[in-house]
């Protein structure tokens, strides 16, 4: 092999190759045999491998692109596999020549920019990972690998340094830190995920030529533009004024009691339903809240009712069923107590409107139920609208999260160390 300034001689076949990294470049291919061989005293027996060198990297040898407002050339890919698990991904080497090298890597249509950094990240450390600059980076995987093809230009001996270095990648999407370790020598890494249409926009490759995308990539922001915490703040922020809100409903409704009375089974004689007396509604449509005490003790009782409307004759019907059991239950020696059911109900009725009004009852006693008392009260607000309006807010944030928690477990389907087993 001999070459002299920025051409050299491929040792294979004797092609003549001009190196687009200069002085820089200490391994490369040849364009035209495809071995793979190393220059100067780096110079070791050349390599070929199995997978042919017609295969066309996604993004091309010498294609540029503008990244945080440097432009950087590919000078080099490599198809890499891990050794347990034997699944494959490509590393680009890209190069701007104020900015030095950085990689763009790529696994199942998932991209990610990488780029050495100068010192260990780890501020302080915790079981399975450690924190920097308040982020919580968690391990993902640990793993070796092996270069199955290489084609371009590299700034070191990207065969040797892949078999002898073990890899640790610690992620917190859609950033990670990866260190890669070996008797000798320490590197980090930092990543941030990239969407596969900023890569076809940057390198002005067409969106089809990229691999397509399977499932969530494991930097690959699961959230959104949502954060559950923000969220979580904001549900809590809106149920509180939903409360403030029925405070002062609350404090502005009359909440008037309009009719009271006690009734026996003497009061029906022969007749099936007895009326209240009448009872008037003015001001604007407005609620009612009608509440039912019957004093039952291992009974029942059962009701009709209908809300009449005297002006109109219109009709608002109704049932209630009161009752209430006791007692103890004997097992293993032992007893306890029990109790089901209750000694009141209620009914609320919503924006009736302006009128005079009466309550026709239909009832039906138990066999120790003797009699019941009604209250009617005007103008309630209805606590029942606060529940409600609670879960409608917190229908989407909770679907959202069980959504979010899926995915992340999804995420972590593939490593060795989820959190979720």
């Amino acid at each position: 092999m001999s070459g002299t300034n920025n051409i050299i001689s491929c040792p294979a076949c004797n092609t003549s190759l001009t190196l687009r990294g200069k002085a820089l470049t200490r391994a490369l291919t040849c364009k035209n045999c495809g071995v793979y061989f190393r220059t100067g005293s780096w110079n070791k027996e050349q390599e070929k491998f199995q997978i042919p060198y017609t295969f066309e990297p996604a993004l091309p040898i010498g294609a540029k692109g503008e990244i945080g407002g440097f432009i950087y050339e590919v000078m080099g890919v490599v198809i890499k596999k891990e050794r347990k698990y034997k699944y494959s991904w490509r590393e680009y080497l890209i190069f701007n020549r104020h900015r030095g090298y950085a990689f763009l890597s790529e696994y199942d249509g998932h991209w990610n920019m990488v780029w050495p950094v100068d010192s260990d990240p780890r501020a302080s450390l915790f079981p399975g990972g450690f924190y920097e600059d308040g982020q919580r980076f968690q391990l993902y995987q640990k793993y070796s690998a092996d270069v199955a093809y290489a084609r371009g230009e590299f700034f070191f001996d990207v065969v040797d340094m892949t078999a002898s270095t073990r890899n640790e990648e610690y992620i917190n999407p859609p950033h990670f830190f990866a260190l890669e370790s070996s008797d000798d020598s320490m590197l980090w890494c930092k990543g941030e995920y990239i969407q596969r249409n900023a890569i076809a926009d940057i390198f002005s490759v067409p969106l089809e030529k990229l691999p397509r995308s399977v499932g969530l990539g494991y930097t690959q922001p699961a959230s959104g533009s949502f954060s559950i915490s923000s969220l979580v703040i904001s549900l809590i922020v809106l149920i509180l004024a939903t409360f403030v809100i029925q405070y002062i409903i609350s404090a502005r409704s009359a909440d008037e009691n309009i009719f009271h009375r006690d009734f026996t089974s003497a009061d029906f004689k022969d007749q099936k339903f007895v009326a209240t007396t009448p009872f008037h509604l003015n001001g604007g449509p407005q609620s009612i809240q009608i509440n039912i005490h019957v004093p039952v003790d291992n009974d029942w009782f059962f009701s009709e009712f209908a809300l009449v409307n005297e002006t109109t004759g219109e009709e608002y019907n109704f049932t209630k069923e009161v009752e209430y059991y006791h007692g103890y239950d004997y097992e293993d020696g032992g007893s306890y107590y029990w109790s089901e059911g209750g000694t009141t109900a209620e009914a609320y009725i919503s924006r009736l409107p302006d009128g005079t009004y009466h309550v026709n009852i239909y009832p039906a006693f138990g066999t120790t139920v003797t009699g019941f008392d009604i209250a009617i009260w005007r103008d309630v607000p209805s606590r029942l609208n606060v529940l409600w309006t609670i879960i409608g807010l917190a229908i989407f944030p909770v679907i959202y999260i069980i959504w979010a928690k899926s995915r992340e477990k999804g995420r972590w389907a593939d490593s060795d160390y989820s959190p979720y087993e």
